[in-house]
């Protein structure tokens, strides 16, 4: 029997290498949207930050406009990670949103993705009540994305518009 002397497989090697390579371009923190050092002065606005904005200020909004229990009712599927991640709290008077990202605890899921879908299934399946006809969560962010994605400069300017659209303003900031 002749032994041959190991070999790292070819293909895990390429894979090695491209995972090292993607891993020196990949962004400094991707919750934020925010790519490079501080040192750079242009900010990137990811897609994922805006729509997470929008859908967080709406539930908000779902919570004080419409019956809490509905809308937690509505919210299949998603109100565990809104819990544990502590985006959505109870307290004495009822439930309500955290809109200071700093304080979620979004270590609770595996990645940001898992909390973009359970923020979307709180809002999609609960309706907007509160800016003339009735519509649902889906199609009140999707008609913002519309109108305002890439329009807009940097994340203050996003986070005017969406507070000036959830309160039935035109979103301009």
């Amino acid at each position: 029997m002749i032994r041959h002397k190991p070999r790292t497989p070819l293909l895990l090697a390429a894979v090695l290498s491209l995972c090292t390579a993607l891993t020196a371009c990949s962004t400094s923190d991707p919750g934020t949207g925010e790519e490079g050092t501080e040192e750079e002065t242009e900010v990137h606005v990811s897609l994922f930050w805006v729509e997470r904005e929008i859908r967080v200020r709406t539930l908000d909004r779902m919570l004080v406009e419409n019956d809490q229990e509905e809308v937690l009712e509505n919210s299949t599927g998603s109100q565990e990670i809104l819990f544990d991640t502590r985006i959505l709290q109870e307290t004495e008077d009822g439930y309500v949103v955290e809109l200071d990202k700093d304080e979620w605890r979004d270590e609770e899921v595996l990645h940001l993705g898992e909390l973009d879908g359970a923020l979307a299934n709180a809002v999609d399946f609960n309706e907007v009540t509160w800016c003339g006809e009735t519509v649902t969560g889906e199609e009140f962010v999707d008609d913002y994305m519309e109108e305002f994605w890439e329009t807009l400069d940097n994340h203050e300017e996003y986070t005017a518009s969406i507070i000036d659209y959830v309160d039935c303003g035109d979103g301009r900031p």
